[in-house]
């Protein structure tokens, strides 16, 4: 299973580097629910578990607010919290905005900035596949997996993949010329139509016109006579 869960990342990943210029090393936005999930239910090594994932190298990032949140929880959240102060670099101003807000407000319409996110909100999840061009990271259970590409990344890459074929008017112009010369070349090396000519009547066939040799009522021979006398 874990390698079909690998085979499974890289192959989005691969999908996502095509249609949306994602490359490595990438910039990993957290929220508070994933962090802490990781560290007080999962038990595990967090950057160790995200890098089998998506390589080493990976940035961590946490919003302000999504630090502010933590903090707010006191010892129940001071893992995660500590964890985000040492390892992530925090972006935007802190308070602005509520910590899914603030996820969200740094994805935009398209996330520019090519984050993958990771949050076990559910109903963050559901909001950051609405943007195109955002993997998103989740444990189901204990299980940290990439999700497969959403909806509307599929649609935008099947957009953009028609706007890369569509042709601009000089392409097509060039294409247009080319097919008119191509025509012309292909009328000056037709060979020329031979003239028709006016087809004559042809003379009766002069065996058909010819007399019969025999004649028709000619006397009996004498076998013939034989044959009539025992008759």
């Amino acid at each position: 299973m874990r390698l079909l869960r690998a085979k499974a990342a890289r192959k989005t990943l691969g999908f996502y580097r095509a249609a949306f210029k994602l490359e490595a090393p990438y910039t990993l936005l957290v929220d508070g629910t994933f962090v802490h999930h990781a560290l007080a239910t999962v038990q595990t090594n967090l950057r160790a578990r995200v890098e089998k994932i998506l390589g080493r190298g990976v940035r961590f990032a946490v919003p302000a607010a999504v630090l502010d949140e933590l903090r707010s929880f006191g010892a129940a959240a001071e893992a995660a919290a500590q964890f985000c102060s040492k390892h992530c670099e925090v972006l935007g101003a802190p308070g602005a905005a509520g910590a899914a807000d603030a996820v969200l407000a740094l994805l935009g319409e398209a996330n520019e900035r090519k984050f993958v996110v990771a949050t076990h909100d559910d109903t963050l999840q559901a909001r950051a596949r609405r943007v195109p061009g955002t993997p998103l990271l989740r444990f189901t259970g204990t299980v940290l997996a990439l999700d497969a590409p959403s909806k509307a990344s599929l649609r935008a890459a099947k957009r953009s993949e028609r706007g890369r074929e569509a042709l601009d008017d000089d392409e097509r112009a060039l294409v247009r010329e080319l097919k008119a010369a191509g025509a012309r070349r292909g009328a000056a090396a037709a060979p020329a139509a031979a003239p028709r000519t006016k087809k004559r009547a042809a003379a009766p066939n002069p065996l058909s016109n010819k007399a019969p040799t025999k004649p028709r009522n000619a006397a009996p021979t004498g076998a013939k006579k034989k044959r009539r006398a025992r008759k």
